[in-house]
């Protein structure tokens, strides 16, 4: 009873010794054929580094310019008229007047990337030659195109332009536009146009809406004889006189430049030595792949080449 527990320890010391020597075999195994196989390994590294070279320098650089911005909210009213429109502002309901809402960020900041905006700011600066530039004979003022192609329009400027806007609101409600292009002075010159241009057509939009609650609010002040009607009519003609004035004087009508944008030194992209060590790595896995392919189909084509014992 007593040599049993010994005969079992022994038997589980020479399993874990023959388990341990296979092991390190193994290992040996591998790493020897791995130096076997070092031309391969290091070719593909050189194939593979040499690649992502040629790729890091063909792709176009690219320079980003910010330009930091902040919502500038228009005085809507003065204080005795904010407290006349909330003592009277169920009447102005009443009588269908609507008063109209505080400027959503969101929307404007929307606006910026929107197919009308963006075909309007392409035309007034004539960006079609600086986006397909390549395509541009600058001595001639001329389209480079052959027989079969047709001139760039409008609508081919818009899907660049939209791709290298970007915009960004953190949690203090700055925000950061940026524009990604290849020439740097140009990215920082459409960065600060598109905010100039945007406060411009909102200004303009502002004014007019506000001419027409003018007009309208002054034909309801004509009409209505109730006292406290008119307390509220004149509130709200009063209000909407004092933010078309505004509108007129303001140039940051929607978003107030706090940083203006400058020429970037440094490009963004490509991160050409980071191309290069990833392409170097992958070349490395890539041949030890093909050396352990390249030994499992050895393997499997000798085993199959056997012959197969007469039973």
């Amino acid at each position: 009873m007593s040599e049993e527990p010994k005969s079992f320890t022994k038997y589980i010391m020479v399993e874990s010794g023959q388990s341990s020597d296979k092991d390190e075999i193994d290992l040996l195994e591998l790493i020897r054929t791995l130096l076997k196989a070092w031309k391969t390994i290091f070719g593909m590294t050189v194939v593979c580094t040499g690649l992502a070279v040629a790729y890091a320098f063909y792709i176009p650089e690219a320079f980003k310019a910010e330009t930091l911005l902040a919502s500038a909210q228009e005085e809507r009213s003065v204080s005795g008229a904010s407290s006349a429109l909330g003592e009277f502002g169920g009447l102005a309901t009443m009588a269908g007047i609507t008063i109209p809402a505080d400027s959503n960020i969101e929307r404007v900041l929307a606006t910026l990337k929107t197919r009308v905006f963006l075909s309007e700011f392409i035309r007034e600066k004539n960006l079609l030659p600086l986006i397909f530039d390549e395509f541009w004979d600058e001595t001639s003022k001329s389209w480079k195109l052959t027989a079969d192609q047709e001139a760039f329009t409008t609508e081919d400027g818009i899907h660049p332009l939209q791709g290298a806007i970007e915009v960004d609101q953190d949690s203090s409600g700055l925000i950061t536009l940026s524009i990604s292009w290849k020439d740097p002075g140009i990215a920082a010159q459409w960065a600060n146009d598109l905010v100039k241009q945007l406060n411009e057509q909102l200004r303009e939009q502002a004014i007019a809406e506000s001419k027409k609650r003018v007009g309208y609010l002054e034909q309801e002040l004509a009409k209505t004889t109730l006292k406290d009607m008119r307390d509220v009519l004149y509130n709200l003609l009063e209000s909407e006189k004092q933010k078309a004035m505004l509108a007129n004087v303001n140039e940051d009508f929607a978003l107030e430049v706090v940083d203006p944008a400058v020429a970037p030194e440094n490009r963004e992209k490509p991160k050409r030595k980071i191309i290069v060590v990833l392409g170097g790595v992958c070349g490395g896995f890539l041949g030890i792949f093909a050396v352990f392919f390249a030994q499992f189909l050895q393997k499997l084509k000798s085993s199959n080449s056997e012959p197969t014992p007469n039973l």
